[in-house]
């Protein structure tokens, strides 16, 4: 495809090195002369120096015969502008990122689609998306969702109370009343691999497992970790994702606190909010997490504008008693940092839009923030092209080649997640989610593509 990017910031210079890698001719335009040099230097792509708005350099860029345009400076307004004129000249798919709740909210009278916008990006939206799947699961190491979240693959360390312990992988549906679960990887010690149905679960495995969403409640079931939702909560913020994340929680925790740094947001959150109490105060200092009873709280979101501050107010709470602490940072290149420093779960905006980006424009690929942390493995997102190997038998055949190395985690049919079997057939246009070597890739591309 030819793929025309406007904004070359993190999200841009990511989602350009990754369809570039995918094989897609990709022209970006940046505005920032330095920023526009920076990446002529570090991408195989053309690289247009001029404003997003600029009629003249979106056509250098190759947006006249584009298949696809994404927009995703820090501007609202421009994005929505290069939609409309993408619309002009016939390209066919529209992505806009697009934060203002004007724009967005249900109750928003401005209709994108008829502005030329084919797709919205929230970025606040994703982010208390994912970081509500996070807090709604105990102990989980990761946890990640794929087509909109319809599909999950979560992680958790095996523990002795757990009652699949001791007992053979294939028998993990039999204890979810036949919904169907896959473990697609295994880390015991050193050695992680794709493990079989034969593999007996023993304390410290670290399991990855796939299934369908509606499936959680029995997964949770069959590790024991049932009744041990969150029932007190603090979000520590100052902008829209604060609040977004607190509209979420008040849903399902019953003890929720949003400590705010800026008076003035801090009164139109508690205008807004019903079940939560609003503080004005810093979550870096002590004394606040003190007043606010951090001892006591199952969770603690750092969620304010600067990382700094966000990760400072989570150690101190971790370090004042709470259970569980998430990060927001924007500086992707310390996230490993951070955990190593205590922080449980470390989320990262740009990255996952750029994600839900990738997790829209179909064919095989990878997403950028779903290589396994601290695992030699990859999750891969594959569309089957007609007549591509792997639809012309049940996977017991057609996988035969793979096993071991790849295996299929779940399969979306028609809108519907299937968790395979052998007997199972993946026919053109379906969607599978795989966990593969990082070196087996290309084959699994191979068997996803066109005869």
């Amino acid at each position: 495809m030819q793929i025309v990017i406007v904004g070359g910031g993190t999200v841009g210079f990511d989602l350009a090195a990754q369809l570039r890698k995918a094989g897609h001719d990709v022209g970006l335009v940046e505005r920032d002369p330095a920023r526009s040099t920076e990446l002529q230097d570090k991408l195989d792509a053309l690289v247009v120096e001029g404003a997003g708005s600029s009629p003249l350099a979106l056509e250098q860029a190759g947006l006249r015969g584009a298949d696809m345009v994404l927009a995703v400076t820090s501007s609202d307004e421009v994005n929505i502008l290069v939609c409309g004129l993408a619309e002009q000249w016939d390209v066919a798919t529209r992505i806009a990122r697009v934060r203002n709740p004007e724009f967005t909210s249900r109750r928003s009278r401005v209709d994108l689609h008829r502005l030329g916008v084919t797709r919205v990006i929230d970025p606040e939206r994703i982010l208390v998306r994912v970081i509500d799947q996070i807090a709604r699961i105990p102990d989980v190491v990761e946890a990640f969702g794929y087509h909109d979240g319809d599909v999950l693959i979560v992680r958790h360390i095996m523990t002795e109370r757990m009652p699949v312990v001791g007992h053979p992988l294939s028998e993990l549906s039999k204890r979810t009343a036949g919904e169907r679960l896959l473990a697609v990887a295994l880390q015991r010690g050193s050695e992680t691999r794709i493990p079989s149905g034969k593999d007996i679960l023993q304390p410290g495995d670290d399991v990855t497992t796939v299934f369908a969403s509606r499936s959680l409640p029995r997964y949770l079931e069959m590790l024991a970790l049932t009744g041990r939702q969150v029932h007190k909560a603090i979000v520590f913020g100052d902008g829209l994702a604060a609040l977004r994340l607190c509209e979420v929680f008040s849903a399902w925790v019953d003890d929720l606190t949003l400590i705010d740094p800026d008076a003035a947001h801090g009164r139109l959150a508690a205008e807004r909010l019903d079940k939560a109490e609003v503080i004005h105060g810093d979550a870096t200092n002590r004394d606040v997490l003190r007043e606010v009873q951090v001892s006591g709280a199952g969770l603690f979101v750092g969620a304010a504008r600067i990382t700094a501050d966000n990760v400072m107010s989570a150690l101190l709470a971790r370090s004042e008693g709470a259970a569980r602490v998430i990060v927001v940072s924007d500086e992707p290149s310390n996230n490993r940092l951070f955990r190593h420093l205590g922080i449980d779960h470390v989320v990262t905006p740009r990255r996952l839009m750029a994600q839900e980006i990738m997790d829209v424009i179909h064919r095989g690929r990878r997403s950028l923030e779903l290589q396994l942390r601290d695992m030699p493995l990859e999750s891969v997102l594959m569309r089957a092209d007609p007549g591509s190997p792997v639809t012309r038998g049940p996977l017991a055949e057609t996988w035969a080649a793979l096993r071991g190395r790849a295996i299929v985690g779940a399969v979306v049919h028609e809108g519907e997640t299937v968790i395979p079997g052998g007997e199972t057939r993946i026919a053109p246009g379906d969607d599978a989610v795989i966990v593969t070597e990082p070196g087996e890739v290309k084959k699994v591309q191979k068997i996803f593509g066109g005869a």
